[in-house]
């Protein structure tokens, strides 16, 4: 008897590490994405080529990320859901990156682990006043294994030697990374020095960048464009490079502008029996599986679900617990920013090369008692990093009466791209049953289908934390050498996703969990209500971390695999 056969939604993070792990292990994978493959080479013996690099204005016309005219998304907050507002905003929210090889085809390859407190945070801590603290299924030891894995893989950066007992005490690692730190970079150094200076402990960022040749793939030269672009000479880590390309090369089949809109399902409900797609053409088809597997993010996998509403799930495929879609989380940044003497070079190189994980918590002293919560929870530092040269004009451009020669004159001081540099502290974010994601009555995307619908206002936990932490990184900066001026930015929004501290990290939709009626998920990621649907992405999260989630992602989707493939 032959070995079952996977469809993938979705060739990300998740999705990318599942197909190299089933493939690898004999059985027939195809994956669908809707986007398109930009990465020449991909799948082929001859190599990957270069992926897109430098282009500062790409951003500006969508070139790997999904177009909010043709396919927008809708948001409101908790407060405009409750008085009946159907949305507030229609267009570009929290989008991650529509093609092959998803967010990682431009992520800046930072691969925290989260902590054994992550996974248990009920337990450990207690309940949230207004929130649906859970814990997870599955504990650190679980994903050890799987961790470490991946990060071999991708080829992960770090030195075991100068991170904090406290850090290893929570997150133990058993072997080395891959490969040393790069050089740092000069803005990243003077910045930990700073901390370092008022009690903190920054050590070198885990980061899947190449320090030196890996896997045929050259060391990273520091040209300054990770965040947000491709590499060009591949010497970062990612779902296609490390995982896509070698599972195609195992028989995988890849089809991309594959957009799937509905899991079918067989009469009784029980099992899927593969997955409609339409091309770019409109033309409707279907993948055939034994074995369906949704890995296309956390905001879109729960619209999939509910698109998928059917006979035996009239409110969505796996919703009879009334939970896809809801308990969504995002990441909030709080920023520090100094202004230097010098030129501190902030926009050479990866974007931080130093990280500290002294605002993780919990801190249960003032700041928690002054807010009214049991305790307050921060994150991980990115230390270092700044404006790229356009980024420094639009930001000149903003400025009321600043045009021609005075926006000249500054882009010569060069003010923002040399002379300053920050850190920002990724934040926790609560989850909440009312944070959630629905299908939009009325708005729909350029295939004729119902755009997802985003409701999400901040608890007071994201905000008090955020304002007890903000001027802390401010001094950090105040205390690095030849930093002139600094200041703190909190988290300003009640919808997450928008400003200055908005990130691209989504998470929950379809949380992980032992009780069918409190959690879409088990441990495995497969849905409770369906034998043969599995998740892979981060909707499966109980709890958001103060940690990048996409180490985190891969390694729930190895375990699955893994455990799958048995």
């Amino acid at each position: 008897m032959g070995k079952a056969s996977v469809v993938i939604v979705g060739s990300g993070a998740g999705g990318a590490v599942a197909a190299w792990a089933l493939a690898g292990a004999g059985h027939p994978v195809t994956i669908l994405e809707k986007g398109r493959n930009l990465i020449p080479g991909l799948g082929t013996r001859g190599g990957i080529g270069s992926l897109f690099g430098n282009d500062e204005v790409k951003a500006g016309r969508y070139f790997e990320n999904q177009d909010p005219q043709l396919e927008p998304r809708t948001t409101r907050s908790q407060t405009e859901a409750a008085k009946g507002k159907a949305r507030s905003f229609t267009g570009d929210f929290n989008s991650l990156a529509v093609t092959v090889g998803g967010g990682t085809v431009h992520w800046d390859a930072k691969t925290p682990r989260f902590w054994r407190q992550d996974f248990k945070g009920l337990t450990l801590h207690g309940p949230m006043p207004g929130a649906n603290v859970a814990d997870w299924p599955l504990t650190y030891e679980d994903l050890a294994t799987y961790y470490y894995e991946v990060e071999a893989r991708l080829g992960v950066q770090g030195d075991v030697s100068r991170m904090p007992a406290a850090t290893l005490a929570q997150a133990p690692r058993r072997h080395p990374f891959a490969m040393a730190p790069n050089p740092p970079m000069h803005a990243g150094s003077l910045l930990a020095e700073g901390a370092r200076t008022l009690g903190y402990r920054p050590y070198p960022f885990p980061m899947a960048v190449n320090s030196r040749t890996f896997e045929g793939r050259p060391r990273c030269n520091s040209c300054g464009f990770c965040s947000g672009y491709g590499c060009p000479i591949n010497a970062r880590g990612g779902a296609a490079v490390s995982f896509l390309h070698p599972a195609l090369l195992a028989g995988a089949r890849l089809i991309p502008r594959a957009f799937a809109h509905r899991v079918e399902t067989s009469a009784d409900g029980r099992r899927a029996t593969g997955v409609a797609w339409r091309d770019t053409e409109g033309v409707s088809h279907k993948e055939s599986a034994d074995i369906v597997i949704l890995a296309a993010s956390s905001i879109e996998t729960a619209r999939l679900l509910l698109l998928s509403a059917a006979g035996a799930h009239p409110d969505g495929l796996g919703n009879r617990s009334g939970q896809v879609g809801r308990n969504l989380m995002f990441h909030y940044f709080s920023l520090g920013v100094g202004v230097f003497d010098e030129d501190v070079h902030g926009w050479r190189g990866p974007s931080s090369t130093f990280t500290l994980d002294d605002f993780v918590g919990p801190d249960i002293g003032d700041a928690a008692k002054s807010a009214g919560l049991p305790y307050l929870k921060g994150g991980i530092c990115e230390v270092g990093g700044a404006f790229l040269l356009l980024e420094e004009a639009q930001a000149y451009a903003a400025l009321p009466g600043n045009w021609g020669k005075p926006h000249k004159e500054l882009m010569r001081t060069g003010l923002l791209r040399s002379h300053v540099a920050g850190l920002s502290m990724v934040g926790e974010d609560m989850p909440q049953l009312a944070n959630r994601v629905d299908l939009d009555p009325a708005i729909k995307d350029v295939y004729g289908f119902p755009v997802p619908r985003i409701t999400h206002s901040s608890h007071r936990f994201e905000q008090a934390a955020s304002a007890a932490i903000a001027p802390k990184l401010a001094a950090i900066c105040r205390a690095a050498p030849g930093a002139i001026a600094a200041f703190g930015l909190g988290y300003p929004s009640e919808l997450a996703g928008v400003g200055p501290a908005s990130t691209a990290h989504i998470m929950g939709t379809a949380r992980m969990g032992e009780d069918p009626g409190a959690s879409v998920v088990d441990a495995r990621g497969r849905m409770h209500e369906l034998e043969n649907v599995y998740i892979a992405d981060g909707s499966v999260f109980a709890s958001s971390g103060g940690f990048n989630p996409t180490l985190t992602i891969m390694a729930l989707s190895l375990r699955m695999a893994r455990l799958l493939g048995r």
